[in-house]
C-alpha cells in the first residue's frame, strides 16, 4: 500500500477527533461531487484515484463505505 500524507489508511490519521464522519461529500460546481477528508481538507484517495467529479451515488457510496472501514479499523 502506498504511503504518503493523503493515503487515507495512513495510521497517524487514524485520531480523527473532528467529532464527526472523517469523510464527506462535497457538491463541486460542475455538478459533480467530490469525497473530502476532513482531515486532510481534500479530496480523499481511493486505490491510487482522488475522489472527485464522482456522480451522486458513487460519492455517496465511497463516503459511507469509507467511513464505515475507518470505524472498523479504530474499533479493532
Amino acid at each position: 500500500m502506498a504511503e504518503g500524507l493523503l493515503n487515507w489508511l495512513d495510521s497517524d490519521l487514524f485520531d480523527f477527533t473532528g467529532g464527526g464522519p472523517r469523510f464527506v461529500m462535497a457538491g463541486e460546481d460542475d455538478g459533480t461531487f467530490s469525497v473530502v477528508d476532513q482531515v486532510t481538507r481534500m479530496p480523499a484517495i481511493w486505490n491510487d484515484q482522488m475522489l472527485f467529479g464522482l456522480s451522486f451515488d458513487e460519492a455517496d457510496d465511497l463516503v459511507e463505505t469509507m467511513n464505515q472501514l475507518m470505524l472498523d479499523i479504530t474499533q479493532a
